[in-house]
């Protein structure tokens, strides 16, 4: 996930959550469809801070937010001791340790509050005195059992009681966890058709094209051949330019990976 949005991103996602097409778009600003399809293009662009301020006046944000100036849409002079955060918090986000949009998102998250609510309760132990009641009243009934009556008629029942004791800590981090899990799926959710970053997108297209190159190596050479062509590119060697002298020996020294020995099947 990204740790800050582009001018092109944001106004994109200014616009969708209007529920808006470019033409409306247009039609409500007065701005060219032309231009404003140049301004949410995925390349870098130049524009005019006309039209940009007139987006901003339109969607009721500053400029300093689309331009990436800050990342608040309103609040931009609040005080920090209405935010109640401790020094350390402070100095966490501001030195980005964290990525702050996304700790953004969580907090605005409307399943948040219940997390928190849930870690408040386990941390203060609030629900403790009446589970320990319950577990109480409970164990009277088996004691009463066990002492009232005899025969294996009544181990059924004693067991029953016994599973419907609660173990407090097991209870409360479980509430934890099935909050934090519905959060986790829901943001996941909301950024599945993200694109990967930059570094990791080149990492998933030079897999692609390194598998590519071993299937067509494969079509007229061995799996062997095949897998010391792969190799070559990555090591930024021109495998066609190879001497035949050459590859005797590339592949005489690969010959002593167990890896590379696998597959020698020709095709």
């Amino acid at each position: 996930m990204k740790t800050k949005l582009t001018l092109q991103e944001k106004l994109r996602d200014l616009r969708d959550e209007r529920k808006m097409t470019l033409s409306d778009l247009a039609g409500a600003t007065g701005i060219p469809l032309s231009t404003l399809q140049r301004m949410e293009g995925r390349d870098d662009i130049r524009v005019g801070y006309q039209d940009v301020a007139a987006l901003a006046k339109f969607y009721g944000v500053s400029t300093d937010y689309l331009f990436g100036l800050t990342d608040n849409r309103q609040f931009r002079h609040i005080e920090i001791d209405a935010l109640r955060l401790s020094d350390e918090a402070v100095e966490t986000l501001k030195d980005e340790k964290l990525n702050n949009r996304l700790v953004s998102e969580l907090l605005a998250h409307p399943d948040f509050v219940r997390l928190m609510q849930a870690v408040e309760i386990y941390i203060d132990r609030k629900v403790v005195p009446q589970i320990a009641g319950m577990n109480a009243m409970y164990q009277a009934a088996q004691d009463t059992i066990q002492e009232r009556f005899d025969g294996g008629d009544n181990e059924e029942i004693i067991a029953y009681l016994q599973e419907a004791m609660i173990d407090e800590d097991d209870y409360l981090r479980h509430r934890i966890s099935e909050r934090f899990n519905d959060l986790m799926k829901s943001l996941f959710a909301a950024h599945k058709s993200d694109p990967l970053p930059a570094e990791q997108a080149a990492a998933v297209q030079e897999m692609k094209e390194q598998m590519q190159t071993y299937l067509d190596t494969q079509k007229t050479e061995s799996a062997q051949r095949a897998k010391a062509v792969v190799l070559c590119k990555q090591l930024g060697l021109n495998a066609s330019k190879l001497t035949d002298e050459e590859w005797r020996v590339l592949i005489k020294v690969l010959e002593r990976s167990e890896k590379f020995k696998q597959g020698r099947r020709r095709r």
